[in-house]
């Protein structure tokens, strides 16, 4: 199951803040000092703690799904490749530069 979760767990004291990343199998609280999950003492906290600690796994640097595009404008500079050309509908023909590439 590829899915991202996010919710809260009542526990003895509060609540945990848990997270399900697509990479892991199970969800996981979020840890504090010492490797404990952090005891949040609301379910409102709980839930901002789950909701600022996706949208920093969404906006970080954790994933580089941009590394491929760059190795493929590495080898046309290399390579000096034509420009792409795309057919859209049967008549007209579109061609495509890269932006940057030499005519």
């Amino acid at each position: 199951m590829n899915e991202f979760a996010g919710y809260t767990r009542p526990v003895p004291g509060g609540h945990w803040a848990m997270l399900r990343f697509a990479k892991d199998g199970k969800p996981k609280p979020i840890m504090g000092e010492g490797e404990k999950p952090i005891v949040f003492p609301s379910e409102i906290e709980a839930l901002r703690a789950v909701n600022r600690h996706l949208l920093a796994y969404f906006n970080g640097s954790y994933r580089r799904d941009g590394a491929k595009l760059e190795a493929t404008s590495e080898a046309d500079a290399h390579f000096n490749l034509k420009p792409f050309i795309k057919q859209r509908g049967k008549s007209r023909l579109i061609e495509v530069e890269r932006k940057g590439a030499a005519a």
